[in-house]
């Protein structure tokens, strides 16, 4: 019998992991949750100064900077009734917020009436009223997520890496693999997928599980993405040795993968979500981006040096996107050839990613949205040539997104070239994504980066939606079934108690555990691996 004991014991923070097989590793948008986020945007230029008041349940907070920090952030929502405690983590907005900040906030304990309700901006507080009004910026508009992170699972989470083979030319020969402390095991280059579970399934138990994937980051390329059960024992990682590797260049490397899937059980996801990776924020990215997409984002971020897109398994294929397109073999943008599709996919497409016209496979040199503007760009074509299209009034209401075409040397012709008409609606391909059915698996492989993988987080924009949708993340270094990491502890001693939680709340506190942790200084080595 679950008891609502209302709060949890002073000075406690929290962290939940979760039972249900099919749901953890996700998150979700949810009308309830203790952990919200709280996003700004405006526009035209930055938001250089102002304020606002949050509200809880029908109470309204003092008055908050625009560029709050963690603690005046803390200090005005714990100034709120039945708020014992919170954590905020602060992270730096994406430049076309022209916000500076963005916060997570993370409620301690119960909710004194239930499940934590949603945080609101007070309309008439926002930059209004006894705030300070916002300089700088235009159309400013403030959003709260709830978001269910059910992100760590009691049955913790396997560790993903990619065995890669890169070459020039092609490759042949042998490699060595070893795993924790056993002896090494070569592998052939042509080995089938099976031969290499075999082999790895000697070094690390029958739980392993190992596809094969093409790999084109040089001219020639092999990957083995390898699964394992998560383990607490630094020791217990793969390592390669590549000297009997024959090719141009050759190299064999085992990189972590960071898995990324989007799901719903009716495959109608819709929307955008963001990652958090160590403190920095992608763009929104669509819950189908493109794998060109995907990388885009990934590469702007200062802690990513290099990542590739895992791709199919062999045998199998990556999948374009069908979209309706304005096509007018006329319509150029800046001297280059531009189609048109209706709605902002800036968050779905990026430059170089493929492009099907007709019988003409092309490439997108540039995407961009506009607002519709019936005097000139595809405005205009829309206006003149068909405005009693259903294409038109959508445009109207949502704008449409330009993109440029290359090759564009100005000799391309749709008709002639493509055999493609001109029209209001023309069906088109763009892009590479991986489908699985329920959605669009986004898993890439990391090789190089400074960033921490196992510090990210999933945020779903506020047009995620869906039949029961969810984004699944695993970080490559797994986890050991029931065990969770504490970071940053600079105190001599932590206590730990457990609580069993279900819709009613949680339950009476356990017993309390004292952990000292101990010294982080290196120990003697145990062995010297020279290669």
């Amino acid at each position: 019998t679950m008891t609502n004991i209302g709060s949890m014991p002073a000075g406690y923070g929290s962290r939940e992991i979760f039972t249900d097989e099919a749901l953890c590793g996700s998150v979700n948008l949810g009308e309830f949750s203790a952990v919200q986020y709280l996003t700004f945007v405006a526009t035209s230029d930055a938001v250089t100064s102002g304020s606002y008041q949050l509200m809880l349940d029908g109470e309204s907070s003092e008055c908050i900077q625009f560029d709050a920090s963690e603690s005046q952030m803390k200090v005005a929502i714990e100034g709120f009734e039945g708020v014992e405690g919170v954590d905020i983590v602060l992270s730096a907005a994406p430049d076309e917020a022209q916000f500076p900040y963005e916060y997570k906030i993370m409620f301690q304990g119960n909710y004194a009436y239930g499940e934590w309700p949603a945080l609101q901006v007070k309309p008439s507080h926002f930059g209004a009223a006894e705030c300070d009004s916002f300089v700088g910026g235009l159309g400013h508009t403030a959003a709260i997520l709830p978001i269910r992170d059910e992100s760590l699972c009691l049955d913790g989470a396997d560790t993903t890496v990619a065995i890669v083979v890169d070459s020039l030319t092609p490759v042949g020969g042998t490699f060595s693999v070893s795993y924790g402390q056993d002896s090494s095991v070569g592998v052939s280059l042509d080995a089938s997928t099976s031969d290499v579970k075999e082999i790895l399934s000697q070094l690390m138990g029958s739980n392993v599980q190992v596809t094969r994937h093409d790999h084109d980051d040089l001219s020639e390329g092999i990957a083995w993405a390898v699964t394992y059960p998560g383990t607490s024992n630094k020791y217990d990682q793969l390592r390669i040795v590549d000297t009997f590797v024959t090719g141009r260049n050759a190299k064999v490397n085992a990189y972590p993968i960071l898995t990324i899937e989007t799901y719903s059980r009716e495959n109608d996801s819709s929307g955008d979500f963001r990652i958090l990776l160590d403190g920095e924020l992608t763009a929104p990215l669509s819950h189908q981006a493109s794998q060109k997409k995907i990388l885009q984002e990934m590469h702007r971020l200062n802690g990513i040096g290099k990542v590739k897109m895992l791709g199919p398994v062999d045998g199998e294929e990556l999948s374009s996107l069908e979209f309706s397109a304005l096509i007018a073999n006329s319509f150029t943008t800046q001297g280059l050839k531009a189609i048109a599709l209706v709605g902002d996919l800036t968050s779905t497409f990026a430059p170089a990613d493929r492009l099907m016209i007709g019988t003409c496979e092309l490439e997108i040199k540039s995407i961009s949205h506009e607002d519709y503007d019936e005097t000139q760009s595809a405005g205009n074509i829309y206006e003149s040539l068909y405005l009693l299209s259903p294409e038109t009034a959508n445009a109207k209401a949502v704008g449409y997104s330009i993109m440029q075409i290359k090759p564009s040397d100005g000799t391309l012709n749709f008709l002639t070239d493509c055999s493609q008409g001109d029209g209001a609606s023309e069906t088109i391909q763009i892009g590479s994504v991986l489908n699985t059915g329920n959605g669009v698996d986004h898993s890439m492989i990391l090789k190089s980066y400074t960033a921490d993988m196992d510090a990210i987080d999933i945020i779903p924009e506020r047009n995620w939606r869906g039949t029961a949708p969810r984004i699944f993340f695993k970080p490559p270094s797994g986890l050991s079934p029931r065990t969770f990491t504490m970071a940053g502890i600079d105190v001599e001693k932590v206590t730990i108690r457990a609580s069993a939680r279900t819709s009613q709340g949680l339950g009476p506190f356990s017993n309390s555990l004292a952990i000292s942790p101990s010294s982080t200084v290196p120990s003697a080595p145990t062995s010297v691996l020279l290669y």
